[in-house]
Formats: C-alpha cells, structure tokens, sequence
C-alpha cells in the first residue's frame, strides 16, 4: 500500500498536493484544513462527528476569494466574492474534503513522516533562494497559529485525502468508441460558400422620425435598465504607505546586525542526504546489515540510497533531502547530522519512519555576512516592522476618527493619508478597490447608503484595511432617452437595411437553387463570393456568426446544395450555400493527438468517477449542519 501511494505521489497528486499548498502560502494562510482553527465556539457543520467551526469557514471563504482574484484579476463580477456567493459552496467543498478524508484514512491509508517532512521542505513558501529555511518555516506557523506537530498531521491528512483522491480518479480510463464519437462531432468539417449584403451603404440614406425612435424606446426598455449606482469616499490603510516616510538610523542597523552575529551559529543549515530501511522486522535487519557493510566497503552512497532506500521521494535524487536548521527532521536524525564533518556517514540511526544511514553534504552560511551584505535586507525589515507598528496604530484610531464624520478629510488630514474617490458603480462592482465583495456591501448597505454614516473599518487582507462614505447615489431605472437615442438610431437604420436587403438575398438564393452558379450571381451584383472549406466549429465576429449558423444546417443530400439566408447583428444580409459535411475521423488524427484525447476523456471520466464516489460517500455519512451556517 505504501509503496503504490509513494509511486502515486510522483505523478499527478504530488502536483496537485505541491501546487495546493505553494499557492495556499503565497496568500498568506493554510487554513483551508477542516479542523484547524485551533477552536471556535461557533459550529456550522459536524460530518461523522468531525466538527467543522465558523472560523475555518471564514479562513476558507478568505482563501476562496483570494484564488478567485489571483485567477481572474479585476476581471471578476465582485457579486461572486461576497460571502453570500462563497459560503454555501466553501462549506459544501470542506464537508466534502472531510467526507473524503475520513474514508481514505478507513482504508488504512498512511503517509510516511520522511514523505511529510519532504513535503514540507519543498514548499515554496517556506524556501529562500529555492532551499528550505527554518526560520521561516517557524514564523510562517507561529503567524498562522500552528505548532510544527499540528501543521505536520494536517498536511499529513491531506496528503492522504489526495492519495484517495488520485486512486479513482486515475483508475479510470476511456474506450476508443467514445473517442470517437467525441471525435465525430468536435472535428467535423464542412464546405460552404456564401456572399454578404452589407448593410453599411444603406444607413445614410435612412431617415427615421422623432416618433419612432421614441415607440422603439418605449417598446424596448428593458434593453436600456441603468442598475442601481453609487459613488463612495475612502480611507485606504497599508503598511507600505506609512513605510515610505520612515527613516532607519545607522546604529539601529549596526545593533540589529550585531544581534543577527551573536545569533548566527543558531541558523547554521546543514544538507543531509539519507538512505532509508523502513520496518524492524528480518528482512528490514538484513538490509541494514546489506548498506553498512557496503558503505564500510566505500560504495557510493548516493548509488546505494538509489538501491536500497525506501524513501522513494529522494532516493532517485541519492536520498538528498535538502537543508535543515536543527529541526526539520525527527530528533535523533537531527542529532547524528549534528555530529557529522562534511562528507561523512553515519551510522545507523532509528526514528519512527525506521532506520537511517545519514551523509552531511554541505554546511551553509558557515561564515555570517558582512555588514553591507546585511544592511539593505536589515533596514527593510526595521522599516516594515515600525510600518506595521504605524498600521496598527492607524486602524485603531480609524475607527473612532471616521465615527458620524461629516467626512472622511478630517480623519484623513489627521493620521497623514489621503482620501480617495471611486465613479459611480453597481452592486457588480466597477475598478479598483469597488471590486471587493465588502466594499460593495458596505456601500450598499442601508446604513451607509441611505442614512450617510460611515461604515465600519473593512479589513479586506491582513494589511489592507478601509473605511468609507457614499458620497453620490443613483437609484435603478430606465436610461433617459437622450442617453441612448444614438443607440437606438443605430440599431433601428441597421434593422431597415436589412429589410431592405432582404429581398434581394431571397432572390439570390431562388436563382441559385435554381441551378445559377452562387459565384456568377455575386459576380454580376459585384459582390465577393467567400469560399471556407475543411472548415470546423468556431470563429469570431460576423465570420464566427457564419460558422455557427453553417454548423445549425441540415448536411445537404448527395449531389444537393442547401442554401439559406440570415442576418447577421450588424444588419449584414448573408446568404450561404451548404455543400458537403464531413463526421470527425479519429484514425485521420496523429498518434499523439489521439493520446491526448484519450487522456483528456479518462481525466474526464475520472472527474466524473469521484464526483460519484464523493456523493455515495455523502449519503451515507452523518452530515448535520448547524443555524449558523443555514
């Protein structure tokens, strides 16, 4: 079971696993997890006991939205950020992870402590220069409220629930009949010609009256809604605007890179590679006899790590498992690294992941650097720390001074900051700071819209806090005819000119069906005849129209051609003739594109797969959901 998990983690769970949480880290936070809030008093959900607080549906929702934001930037509907859009499927989606947890770890599903730490060890947000630093490391968890053990057990237990994950879905696979079904629609080809009456020539010569542009506008108002609007004032708080105006003495950098000396053999990082002999029964004995009599021999270690280890993550790296500060690895490994010279091996040294033969590769920073190599780095972290200092101070003081405020100058002018002005926007939002989902609501919001107060400081990220006003207000209603008059000309001329061409493209087509040639015809009206052939699904603009249409006709009968006309949205008349439609053929696609399919509709399948286990799964488990989360 181990040993198919480890082959497993190498290919597609080991990406999903390592791109979860190097993304989870450079957003600031891992709670993701169900269950690791360390305590909430507010319960939303318990699934076969396993309680899921409001504080890890919180930390979720916060980390929903900022994966929303780093996929789509400025591009997202700020009405799908707001909590009420998130909640329900944030809660679903960690009922789910903790269904799917609970029945891999039922299966006796297990994932190694060497697997774990090299996880750890690997994660981007936990490296400097691309190796693993302690320091950061601990930080990292000290800011997020997890012990080394805590974070370790709920890495571990997703790291399990991917293994599940990974075992359906990539059991599945996909049959060469559906392929080529697939095949037969998506690469279907077909050949046509057609001819474009343009509309544009028309346009000029069509007069409209004041009384229809007005019946239309009646008629049609629903195309011409304006939503509700608002314009807000704002304060912006952020650690780096208060950083820029904070200067650093020279002594405070000499004192702060004196302490970093005194500290330095602290940090000192050593790069281990190890061999690992899992198990303590005869057979796991005899091996450990195997590798130190070869390693007393003087064979290579990083052959033998490659042999004998059972470390299946690094042994094809020679059982390099990088840099460790002192506390990394289980206690006993960190001891015996401890006592090792550069290049030397060590005897064999049990933990709970089973026996080790451990090699020092390198000391890093064995020589502390020197001041100006320090000073740069040091100023910026004395800077930000009394920035951060400032920012907290400011957010506590927003409140009180932004409170029944006439407006936000006053408490603007007084803690050294700017106010900000947004134009109108909707409940969807508009640019900048009115795309997030609490600006928005706050805007919104009875208090602040319509009884002018001030909303409540917003912290929207960690370091990024707002408080503001509404300072201009649109109710919902129809455009004013004056505002979209020119919109409506435009589109009454174009629907006139394609009456107009109507006729003439109904002629067209009778004398083609006749059995006229459709290139004489255009010939003769001076139009140019636009032959597409091999042609597939898809396309943009009026060319994309065409297609689309093309692919809406019947295939025409042996020997036939089948002719229609249509109208295109810029008022454009087309008429096409339909010659020949071609089925997709899956043995005309290469080698390598009918893999790919083939992969694409198993990766299809599989989705599909565990979505099925993952309902069976919920339907069986005990899910209750608390008033809180209703």
């Amino acid at each position: 079971m181990l040993q198919s998990m480890r082959d497993n983690l190498k290919g597609t769970a080991a990406i999903i696993v390592a791109a979860f949480f190097g993304f989870i880290m450079v957003i600031g936070g891992i709670d993701f997890f169900t269950g690791a809030s360390g305590g909430s008093a507010d319960q939303v959900a318990e699934v076969n006991g396993e309680k899921i607080s409001n504080l890890d549906l919180q930390r979720a929702i916060q980390n929903r939205r900022s994966m929303i934001e780093s996929q789509y930037g400025e591009n997202v509907p700020a009405d799908l950020l707001t909590d009420e859009q998130l909640r329900g499927p944030v809660l679903q989606q960690l009922v789910n992870s903790s269904v799917m947890r609970q029945a891999a770890m039922e299966r006796g599903m297990v994932m190694s402590p060497t697997s774990v730490d090299r996880e750890i060890v690997q994660m981007p947000g936990f490296q400097v220069n691309g190796q693993f630093d302690q320091q950061m490391y601990l930080n990292g968890l000290r800011r997020m409220g997890y012990s080394p053990t805590g974070f370790r057990q709920l890495l571990e237990q997703e790291m399990v629930m991917q293994q599940y994950i990974g075992s359906v879905a990539d059991s599945a696979f996909a049959t060469r009949a559906e392929a080529e079904e697939v095949v037969s629609v998506s690469m279907e080809e077909r050949d046509f010609d057609y001819l474009t009456l343009s509309a544009a020539p028309l346009l000029g010569d069509i007069q409209l009256s004041d009384a229809e542009v007005q019946t239309y506008y009646d008629e049609n108002q629903q195309d011409f809604q304006r939503p509700e609007q608002v314009a807000i004032e704002y304060i912006e708080l952020t650690p780096e605007q208060f950083a820029a105006n904070i200067d650093v003495a020279e002594e405070d950098l000499r004192a702060q890179y004196e302490q970093e000396v005194k500290s330095f053999q602290a940090n000192i990082r050593r790069h281990a590679a190890h061999i690992l002999i899992e198990g303590d029964d005869e057979a796991a004995q005899e091996k450990v006899d195997q590798v130190q009599e070869k390693l007393s021999g003087g064979a290579d270690f990083a052959a033998l790590a490659k042999e004998y280890s059972d470390d299946f993550v690094s042994r094809d790296e020679g059982g390099d498992v990088g840099f460790t500060s002192g506390d990394v690895f289980p206690e006993a490994f960190e001891d015996a690294l401890a006592n090792l010279e550069v290049g030397e091996v060590s005897g064999a040294v049990k933990t709970e992941a089973g026996t080790h033969f451990i090699k020092l590769i390198e000391v890093a920073d064995a020589e502390p650097p020197s001041f100006e190599e320090r000073k740069a780095a040091i100023a910026a972290r004395l800077r930000n720390a009394e920035a951060e200092r400032e920012f907290v101070g400011a957010i506590s003081r927003l409140g009180d001074l932004a409170y029944n405020a006439e407006s936000l100058a006053g408490p603007a002018e007084e803690l050294g900051v700017r106010v900000q002005k947004s134009p109108l926007f909707s409940r969807q939002g508009g640019a900048g700071i009115t795309t997030e989902g609490q600006v928005i609501e706050a805007a919104f919001s009875p208090e602040v819209k319509e009884d002018g107060n001030t909303s409540d400081v917003l912290d929207l990220s960690e370091n990024h806090s707002v408080v503001l006003k509404v300072v201009e207000h649109k109710p919902a209603g129809v455009k004013p005819l004056e505002e979209v008059k020119g919109q409506i000309v435009e589109r009454l001329k174009r629907l006139k000119a394609s009456e107009q061409l109507a006729s003439k493209a109904a002629s067209l087509k009778e004398q083609a069906q006749s059995g006229e040639s459709l290139a004489d015809l255009a010939s003769a009206e001076g139009l140019t005849l636009e032959t597409s052939d091999k042609t597939r699904r898809g396309g943009f603009g009026a060319r994309g129209e065409v297609v689309n249409h093309v692919f809406g006709m019947d295939a025409p009968k042996p020997g036939a051609k089948n002719l229609q006309q249509f109208v295109l949205n810029t008022g454009d008349v087309v008429v096409v003739q339909l010659r020949d439609v071609r089925a997709g053929d899956l043995s005309r696609q290469s080698k390598e594109q009918r893999e790919a399919l083939m992969e694409q509709l198993a990766s299809m399948q599989g989705s599909a797969e565990l979505a099925a286990v993952q309902r069976y799964l919920s339907s069986k488990a005990d899910i209750e959901l608390s008033a809180v989360a209703e």
